[in-house]
């Protein structure tokens, strides 16, 4: 995991009010202490379940695709086409994205990487 997703787990878990708890215990004690929390971990697991069950809502964001070289002339036309635009100053093709698009430029994207090297990367609004 990266630390940027270990931040936003952890991010998301202080903000349902769940806190870590790390303590050193006895080998011999560990059944003992594993059954003892045993509901408290339980406890925080669900608090988490409900949480993800909670529709997220969505926050728009653009697609950022860099090539390593000029990609084919086919490729830029139809990227354009499809609504890609070129940032001469980042040499990055930029796609904004709704929540309605998502799906479709996420499958155009990876196809870009996958068919021509690109690096993809995201913008958040």
């Amino acid at each position: 995991m990266s630390r940027q997703t270990m931040h936003a787990v952890r991010q998301r878990r202080k903000a349902l009010g769940l806190v870590q708890m790390n303590v050193w215990i006895h080998e011999d004690d560990k059944d003992d202490f594993q059954k003892a929390v045993a509901p408290f971990r339980d406890r925080g697991r669900q608090i988490e379940q409900d949480a993800r069950e909670e529709p997220l809502e969505f926050v728009p964001f653009t697609y950022l695709v860099r090539f390593p070289s000029v990609p084919p002339a086919a490729v830029r036309n139809s990227m354009k086409a499809s609504g890609w635009i070129y940032d001469r100053d980042g040499d990055v093709w930029k796609r904004p994205v709704s929540e309605e698009s998502v799906e479709a430029i996420r499958q155009e994207a990876v196809t870009l990487k996958l068919q021509h090297q690109a690096v993809t990367d995201y913008d958040w609004h």
